[in-house]
């Protein structure tokens, strides 16, 4: 599943290539995505249609586009709000800036066509992800619940907090979206190494590690964003290319190689059916 330095790729790429493009049609395949729930495509067609994209970011895992108030809209109701629509990559979710020329492929389940000629769509042949509408689009309810942004909000007294009395797995406690929110399985593993703190450590004994582990998250955060995000199999930016931050991870997908720190074996264990990866010397218990 994309985590967030491959959010964070495709919603720089995107708001790089198509803010200020007007959208001029919105177009489903008509097939359900997450939970077998269908697209809501007049919602989509209400936030995007022939408005301009004013804005591409991400939360946590979330990508939004932030459309602009018409100004018939405006004068009705000075401050309106922009209405926006989400969008979650799931597992094998993609947004793709291509040319309207281009035959569309399969699995392509949401086009925005744009007047330049552009079309942006998403695909996602296994259709765990999510795209929903909203105005504000920070209402959202898929939004609510995420916890702070490891690099934006989130601060060492703020983490030492949530991490006091919990006696969850560190690792568990920051995949839980409602904690942290942007964290998946790969920055996990990688954070925890550079933070030196063992997977399986209860979270409630490492306040007095907080700034360390913010450390280890931001780190790993950050390299993986320069390098353009991790593709191990289904993950490309928006122009269709994969990330280069492979490579780069010190412990995750390593088993049985030496630890970049201390040179030994890199160990995999499994989690709540998720592999875990970590070097037994360096991350004590």
């Amino acid at each position: 599943m994309p985590e967030l330095p491959e959010v964070e790729t495709i919603a720089r790429d995107l708001a790089s290539s198509v803010v200020a493009a007007r959208v001029t049609e919105v177009w489903s395949s008509g097939m359900p995505l997450r939970l077998a729930r269908a697209i809501d495509l007049r919602g989509i067609r209400a936030a995007a249609r022939g408005r301009r994209i004013e804005r591409v970011r991400r939360r946590g895992k979330y990508l939004l586009l932030d459309f602009e108030v018409k100004p018939a809209e405006r004068r009705g109701a000075p401050s309106a709000p922009a209405p926006g629509v989400l969008v979650h990559l799931g597992m094998s979710g993609r947004m793709l800036v291509e040319e309207a020329t281009r035959p569309r492929a399969i699995h392509t389940h949401l086009v925005l066509s744009l007047e330049d000629g552009r079309e942006l769509r998403y695909r996602d042949p296994r259709r765990f992800g999510w795209i929903a509408a909203g105005t504000p689009i920070d209402d959202c309810p898929e939004l609510a619940a995420l916890g702070p942004d490891p690099l934006g909000e989130l601060t060492v007294a703020d983490l030492a907090e949530r991490l006091r009395g919990v006696r969850a797995p560190i690792k568990a406690f920051l995949l839980d979206q409602t904690r942290v929110a942007g964290l998946g399985n790969i920055y996990v593993c990688e954070a925890l190494h550079r933070a030196a703190i063992h997977p399986a450590t209860p979270a409630g004994r490492l306040p007095a590690r907080a700034a360390a582990l913010l450390d280890g998250i931001r780190a790993a955060l950050e390299l993986g964003i320069r390098n353009r995000g991790t593709t191990l199999r289904d993950y490309v930016d928006s122009f269709g290319a994969g990330g280069n931050n492979a490579p780069a991870l010190l412990v995750y997908g390593r088993a049985g190689e030496r630890c970049p720190r201390c040179a030994a074996a890199i160990r995999r264990r499994v989690d709540a059916a998720r592999s875990t990866f970590f070097c037994a010397a360096c991350q004590r218990r």
